[in-house]
């Protein structure tokens, strides 16, 4: 079988702080994916609603983590014990959801949805033997007014899932940056492009140069898109990973918004 569209996903590092303080970056979590915004970020309009889980599996009793903002603007996580097949909803009420964690990886295939007036509506579906999604730049703010810029750096993989098949061709890009805030560059070791890094930075405030010199651009289209692969060949073997550092610069006294559109877009083709 070739490679398809699905097969090439995107996927959090291994460390995705929470705070300025504690280690960014590192290898690959092939059991957290990178949140897709246009499902998960968004909820009910901006009134709000509770979370509700149920599993594929009646096995599926381990917690799940969930964090996001509420409706009165703060920063709200819980967690939330799943029952099989059964429904079960949040305690708290939000308006973005940012990360949804499994304990374990999943027994079955979790349904994420809102609950609102008796009903679900689907968001994303946390595939068998996976544990979730998480923005990669989760409670990130900016300094107040007056203050540095600040710039916060974090990573992400795209990569091939495909059992046995090649991707060729393979690029990544910022299909959405609202802001304009976001920049990026291929992981790198001694200033060339390489697949299955493992770099970290001391936090998400300072700058990664253990691989080399990074060149930051938005890559804003397909046509400008970053090559993926070793020395930016563009080819993925199957179960390949590229790192992608992602820089977001926030300018001091920043407005605060309780979410920024954007997506990280990769494309390839089957070998």
């Amino acid at each position: 079988m070739a490679v398809a569209a699905t097969d090439l996903i995107l996927y959090c590092a291994a460390n995705v702080p929470e705070n300025d303080a504690d280690t960014a970056g590192g290898a690959i979590d092939p059991d957290i994916r990178v949140m897709d915004r246009t499902e998960c970020d968004s909820i009910a309009g901006g009134s709000g609603d509770t979370i509700d889980l149920v599993s594929a599996d009646a096995g599926d009793t381990q917690d799940c983590y969930l964090a996001g903002i509420g409706t009165d603007g703060s920063w709200k996580s819980e967690t939330v014990a799943l029952d099989g097949t059964g429904h079960v909803q949040s305690t708290e009420t939000y308006v973005h959801l940012r990360k949804v964690e499994l304990a374990s990886a999943a027994a079955g295939a979790v349904t994420v949805a809102r609950y609102n007036t008796g009903s679900q509506v689907t968001l994303t579906t946390i595939v068998l033997g996976e544990k979730g999604y998480k923005d990669p730049f989760l409670r990130a703010e900016a300094n107040a007014g007056g203050g540095a810029t600040k710039n916060l750096y974090a990573k992400a993989f795209a990569k091939n899932t495909h059992a046995t098949d090649a991707l060729q061709a393979g690029k990544v890009w910022l299909s959405e940056d609202e802001d304009s805030e976001l920049t990026m560059d291929a992981e790198m070791s001694s200033d060339v492009t390489v697949t299955g890094g493992t770099e970290t930075t001391t936090n998400r405030v300072t700058l990664p140069t253990t691989g080399g010199t990074y060149s930051w651009g938005e890559h804003a289209t397909e046509g400008a898109a970053h090559a993926l692969g070793d020395a930016e060949d563009g080819n993925l073997i199957a179960a390949e990973a590229q790192g992608m550092w992602l820089k977001l610069t926030l300018a001091a006294g920043r407005t605060p918004e309780q979410q920024v559109q954007w997506t990280l877009a990769a494309r390839g083709s089957a070998a």
